[in-house]
């Protein structure tokens, strides 16, 4: 599976492959590094994997008894798959415009509170199950930026950026006729999008001295909107510190802590049951997670695909603290191609 990803993107890269400014050392995972010359740009392609396992509440994990006592289901493990292209254009010698647009894919298994009988839509027939999957797929939200250059010193530059994230992605996922949510939409964390127009501002500080890279980030996105079904999902922020250190021209290495802190969302669908299982439920949302990223990037400095990069992370939780009952992370892996134009 890794073998066939690693091929596609570098096939991807021959086609995409050009000419141009130096690469940065920047990690697989981060999207906002800094901006571009006028006349400049980068097109990327990013692959995520998210896996999340066992139920918490707090930083305590939950059995799947004590979550029955309020839901019919317990949520076991769950996959998140997405896809990114991304586009950035120097518009001028400060200012520039990033684009991007994703393709998501979601699994999910859960356990059934024993004894439930299963009535499937449109039929007669009732069966005791103790296992329950349900998936969810297709194009997730839109997101463009605008990024200013406020400094731009010798090996330095510090970047504020403003993005409005489009609501491309259905928040519509319905249940199919063969599980739980029959005739209900999938819940929250399975819907494709928010719904909502939402604002994400931030702020990138980043510094290059000989061999080592480092940068320090602080991402928020705030939801003012509610969306047709009168939710909203919660404000956050994602704050970046990551260093990097470059062996051979063509060879790095580096270390990123990344920490996510939301609020649960806003309101409800009235279309999704919260007493299903913990995902259908609003305030089983948000909470902080710290993650810390070990990543490599391999560069090509001349031929076909010079001034491209290939990069690969690989995450793990190290604190985690859930308004749940919610699925905790286990592992989060990217791998992601871009290649330069000046």
């Amino acid at each position: 599976m890794l073998k066939h990803i690693i091929s596609t993107y570098l096939c991807i890269l021959l086609t995409i492959a050009t000419a141009a400014q130096g690469l940065d050392g920047s990690p697989a995972g981060v999207m906002i590094s800094h901006g571009h010359p006028k006349g400049g740009w980068m097109l990327s392609y990013t692959y995520m994997k998210n896996s999340f396992k066992d139920n918490l509440v707090g930083s305590t994990k939950v059995s799947d008894e004590k979550i029955f006592e309020n839901y019919l289901m317990s949520p076991q493990t769950m996959t998140m798959d997405m896809h990114m292209l991304m586009g950035m254009y120097g518009a001028g010698a400060r200012l520039s415009f990033m684009g991007m647009i994703a393709y998501s894919k979601m699994d999910m298994s859960m356990k059934m509170l024993p004894g439930v009988m299963h009535v499937h839509t449109g039929g007669t027939d009732m069966a005791t199950v103790s296992d329950m999957d349900m998936s969810s797929s297709g194009m997730a939200d839109a997101k463009l930026w605008a990024l200013y250059k406020l400094s731009n010193g010798e090996g330095s530059s510090l970047v504020a950026s403003l993005g409005v994230n489009l609501p491309f992605g259905t928040t519509s996922y319905w249940g199919s006729t063969t599980n739980m949510f029959a005739g209900q939409h999938l819940p929250y964390g399975m819907q494709l999008g928010t719904g909502s127009l939402d604002l994400m501002p931030g702020i990138t500080y980043f510094k290059k001295s000989g061999k080592f890279s480092w940068s320090i980030q602080a991402l928020g996105t705030f939801r003012p909107f509610t969306n047709m079904y009168d939710y909203r999902w919660g404000n956050d922020l994602t704050a970046n510190l990551w260093g990097s250190y470059q062996f051979k021209k063509w060879f790095s290495c580096s270390l990123r802590s990344e920490t996510f802190i939301a609020s649960e969302i806003d309101g409800y669908d009235e279309y999704i049951s919260p007493v299903m299982e913990p995902d259908a439920d609003p305030k089983n949302y948000g909470g902080t997670r710290s993650s810390l990223y070990g990543g490599l990037n391999f560069y090509c400095n001349s031929g076909v695909m010079k001034d491209s990069k290939l990069g690969l992370e690989f995450g793990l939780p190290v604190y985690q603290y859930l308004n749940g009952p919610q699925l905790a992370g286990r592992s989060y892996v990217v791998i992601g191609c871009m290649s330069f134009s000046s």
